[in-house]
Order: structure tokens, then sequence, then C-alpha cells
């Protein structure tokens, strides 16, 4: 068995770059032709269904929990790390990778994790964008605070519920009601997960009145 990780070849501050200047664009006219299966309903999950709808793609969700907003990303309440440098302390994208790196004890995909610390600036734009009330100063700049252990300040937080926060608003705020109306976007419950992963559970719960639900966060 082959294990790929799939990690584009070149230097490592350029190959995401690369990889996305050489894939195939779709047709804005095209994409209501795609249909798009999301499995799970945290940060990550709860952005991209939002986003890839807002995109127009037609899109459903699927999460394990009776709701999305019990995903465990609602627990992430330290803050979200960023090298936006508003300190002026020397943060940089390169010292965020290297930090993440050598936190994990090295064993993370170094790749994935530039990738990751290069995108970290524009994520926090967009969950301002999104609403999540992140911390200010008194001149209404955004706060920042040294967390985890690092060197710099980099942590943007919202009180203590920056998971929540973000989870709240990536997953309902970020879809409005005209991609709901339109079909773009729906999530399952635990119900329709388990029914498409097993086909011997399907078997087993046909006899059960508790049908799989879809719905929508408003």
């Amino acid at each position: 068995m082959d294990l790929s990780s799939r990690v584009p070849s070149g230097a490592i501050e350029r190959l995401w770059d690369k990889a996305r200047f050489e894939m195939k664009l779709v047709n804005p006219a095209n994409k209501r032709k795609y249909n798009i299966l999301v499995v799970g309903s945290g940060l990550a999950g709860g952005s991209a269904a939002a986003s890839l709808a807002e995109l127009g793609y037609n899109v459903k969700c699927f999460c394990f929990q009776d709701s999305a907003r019990r995903a465990h990303s609602i627990a992430a309440q330290g803050g979200i790390n960023a090298a936006k440098n508003y300190q002026n302390d020397g943060d940089s994208i390169y010292r965020l990778f290297y930090d993440t790196v050598k936190g994990g004890d090295f064993r993370s995909r170094e790749a994935n994790v530039y990738r990751l610390a290069q995108i970290s600036v524009n994520i926090i734009d967009q969950c301002v964008a999104q609403g999540v009330p992140f911390a200010r100063e008194y001149g209404g700049t955004l706060a920042n605070r040294s967390f985890g252990g690092a060197q710099v300040s980099r942590t943007f937080y919202a009180r203590g519920q920056t998971g929540h926060w973000q989870t709240v608003r990536s997953a309902g705020r970020r879809c409005p009601e005209p991609f709901m109306r339109a079909g773009r976007r729906a999530s399952n419950y635990y119900w329709a997960l388990t029914r498409l992963s097993s086909a011997r559970w399907m078997r087993e719960e046909s006899r059960c009145s508790r049908e799989p639900r879809c719905w929508v966060l408003s």
C-alpha cells in the first residue's frame, strides 16, 4: 500500500501558490452542476460548506452530533494564532510555521503547516467579516496576547469563547437566506451520516421511525 500525502513538489515557500495556479478553474455557470459533501460541521467543515455555497456549489454538510453547534471546535476557547505582527514584535509567517512545527514535536507535515501559517492572516479577516467579536484595544484595533508559550503576541481571542463564536458564525451567519432557499446548502444529522457510511446500519435502522432530517442554521 502506497501512502502518499500528495504534497506538491517545489520550495516550501512557493509550492502551494504554484499548485493553486495549476488547478483547473470552474466556470461560474457550471458550479451549480457540482454536488459537494462536507463531513463535519466544525470550524473547517462549517467554513468550507458556507464558502462553497456562496460560490454557487450545491453543498450538503453532515455532522455526527445532534447540532452543528456541538462540534468539538467549540472547545477551542483560548484563541486563534495568526502572523499579522500587529504588535511589531518580530512575528512572521516563517516564525509561526517554525513555532507550530516545534510545538508538534516535529511530527507535523511541514508543507501543510506552512500553508496554515500562510493563510492564517486571511483567516482572521474572514472571521471578522463573519462577525466573530474578537477583543479589541481602546483604539478599536484587534487585541493580541501571547498564548501557549509563544514569545510573540499573535493570539486573537473572543473573551473565553473563541471556538464558540467561530463555530456559530462560520456554520450559521455565513449562510444567507437566499442560498438556503436556493437549496445550495443543507445540513444533515448523525442518522443520515451513518446511513451513508454503513449499508448494514441502513438495513437495521430502516425499522426506526426517526428519519434523517435536513436543516439549515439560522
